[in-house]
């Protein structure tokens, strides 16, 4: 059993499932009986299963919170006003800067906040995320170390098994076959086997233990000095 697997089954409480890419083609295969191997090649039917496994991974983000999320570091260059993001990052949840031996949570800020800081340099304390990366308030002034926690993107399928909890395959697997038949009524078959796998992994996500939810601290209104000389200082 790999990291993960054993990492999922420790989390939710059962035994996880490892499925490489080449026993999931035979699935699907052996399900929609597509034994034509001219017609349906081997690496069509990995670029549906991959198609699936990308909603899946979407799906999984969306109803069990941090699951997917990691954490890696950045390092800002003096009189750079921006950072890029970690190459495999898709979602950001937070943005912290290492001071000293501990990390200093950075506040996101809106558009309508860019001019804060104006044209001053020092060290960031708030963020925007833009096309670029990562946007810096105020200017870095030296090198400084930040930790981005987010969620990667969806890694490719391979050889190299993949982890699945209480049946999730079941959603790669009627996924690829819907994407690769034109058949009406298999269709609707099949969608029906995945909505099934839609509202199983939903329902598993009310029972997943979490401390407390995430939310965004709601503010009144934002006084400058408070934030300029207190919470920004």
């Amino acid at each position: 059993m790999s990291d993960l697997a054993a990492y999922l089954a420790a989390q939710l409480g059962g035994d996880v499932l490892t499925k490489p890419l080449s026993e999931l083609i035979s699935i699907v295969r052996f399900r929609g009986d597509f034994r034509n191997s001219v017609r349906f090649p081997d690496s069509n039917i990995a670029t549906e299963i991959q198609a699936a496994w990308g909603e899946l991974y979407e799906l999984i983000a969306e109803t069990h919170e941090g699951y997917w999320v990691t954490s890696d570091t950045v390092t800002t260059t003096a009189s750079t006003a921006f950072v890029s993001l970690p190459s495999d990052a898709w979602r950001v949840h937070a943005i912290d800067r290492l001071d000293g031996t501990d990390y200093i949570q950075l506040d996101q800020v809106g558009i309508a906040d860019r001019n804060w800081f104006s044209s001053t340099a020092g060290r960031p304390c708030a963020y925007r995320l833009t096309a670029r990366g990562i946007d810096l308030f105020p200017t870095p002034d030296a090198v400084y170390t930040l930790r981005v926690t987010y969620e990667p993107v969806a890694p490719f399928l391979d050889e190299i098994p993949r982890a699945y909890y209480n049946g999730w395959e079941e959603y790669v697997v009627y996924g690829a076959l819907i994407r690769l038949t034109l058949n009406e009524q298999r269709t609707n078959d099949w969608q029906q086997q995945l909505d099934l796998a839609r509202a199983r992994i939903t329902r598993g996500a009310s029972q997943r233990k979490a401390q407390e939810p995430e939310y965004l601290v709601l503010r009144d209104a934002w006084d400058s000095d408070l934030l300029r000389d207190e919470r920004w200082r």
